[in-house]
């Protein structure tokens, strides 16, 4: 059987095929009863637009693109893409994945090589991507719109999603104060990552605030834990396991340990372990993102839960819509969700 046609529905509902088309483009200028028995008629036949034609017509192509690192592919980025495929379908999209090399990113000439000619109706620009000015200059000059996530430059340059970093790190902070902890650890993320020093900066302050001084605090910095290991050994847990070696061997150690993502602190409770280190009656860890890993873990991690799927659904909607929101920066609140891997202190 040959495909519904738009003219088929037009001929059931007895109107032109320029009133079905505004109809199913969501066109606001059809009375409601016509609408109605469209959208009736588009139900029964079974019709289905054909994209490839209205990308013609509106000169747009249905195609998402969004940037995500090569290897070590972490929790978030995981999460954001699968939201992102599953928001462009609801919005007859097509999802475009690009990978970069998080060390040695050089996006705009990836962009330029192979993107451009796809010609996409908008870019998900994730950290540290969407930081690259070379990348932002050259959509600005290709007129390709684009939504950045949590930038650390020119923020008010387009459309930004971020997620409270701060409150969420303070708000670890609170918590292992009121467990009675006095000594601690933070494991950073990675320099480009523009969350890491907000996190950092954040859990600090959280402590300062409550009571504690600098000395109390002992900071890692992922890069440094990435310069000690062979090629490789570059994912969280890997990085975890390096942290609880480096942070848990020397007097007088923590006795709580923030980290930058779940997977660092997954990685740090084997670490842990291995030292003979009980978590939690021993050291106390909490980690960010609320991810599989700290679901999985034993114990169950303590952690900050960010909304990357709501982060990926409003991008794409932003997109699809090409409306300028009514915020040029949209913060997204986190919640502190408290599991088995935190504890009283008990010396």
């Amino acid at each position: 059987m040959r495909p519904v046609t738009l003219d088929d529905v037009a001929a059931r509902v007895g109107v032109s095929g320029k009133t079905v088309s505004r109809v199913v483009n969501g066109d606001a200028h059809v009375s409601p009863e016509t609408r109605k028995r469209v959208e009736e008629a588009v139900r029964d036949l079974g019709y289905r637009p054909n994209l490839a034609a209205r990308s013609l017509a509106t000169a747009r192509s249905n195609l998402i693109a969004l940037f995500t690192p090569t290897s070590g592919l972490s929790h978030f980025f995981s999460e954001l893409t699968h939201s992102a495929i599953r928001t462009c379908r609801k919005h007859d999209h097509n999802l475009v994945v690009e990978e970069f090399d998080m060390h040695a990113p050089q996006v705009a000439e990836i962009y330029r090589r192979g993107l451009r000619s796809l010609g996409c109706d908008g870019m998900i620009l994730p950290s540290p991507v969407c930081d690259d000015l070379a990348l932002l200059d050259a959509l600005d000059a290709d007129g390709v719109r684009y939504v950045r996530i949590s930038p650390a430059k020119e923020i008010d340059r387009a459309p930004a999603i971020i997620s409270d970093h701060a409150s969420g790190a303070r708000a670890v902070a609170r918590h292992f104060w009121s467990l009675g902890h006095r000594r601690f650890g933070v494991v950073t993320g990675l320099p480009h990552q523009a969350s890491s020093p907000i996190r950092r900066d954040a859990f600090i302050a959280g402590i300062l605030e409550s009571g504690g001084s600098l000395s109390d605090i002992a900071i890692l910095e992922m890069q440094d834990l990435r310069s000690g290991l062979g090629p490789g050994s570059h994912r969280g847990m890997d990085l975890g396991r390096a942290a609880a070696a480096s942070l848990l061997q020397h007097s007088p150690r923590p006795d709580a340990i923030f980290t930058y993502n779940d997977e660092l602190a997954a990685g740090l409770i084997s670490g842990a372990r291995d030292l003979g280190i009980d978590v939690p009656s021993q050291l106390s860890v909490a980690g960010f993102d609320d991810s599989e890993a700290a679901r999985l873990c034993w114990p169950a991690i303590t952690t900050v839960r960010q909304p990357i799927s709501s982060i990926a659904a409003q991008a794409v909607t932003i997109l699809v819509s090409q409306e300028v929101p009514e915020s040029r920066t949209i913060v997204c609140p986190v919640e502190l969700i408290i599991r088995d891997s935190t504890g009283h202190r008990t010396s």
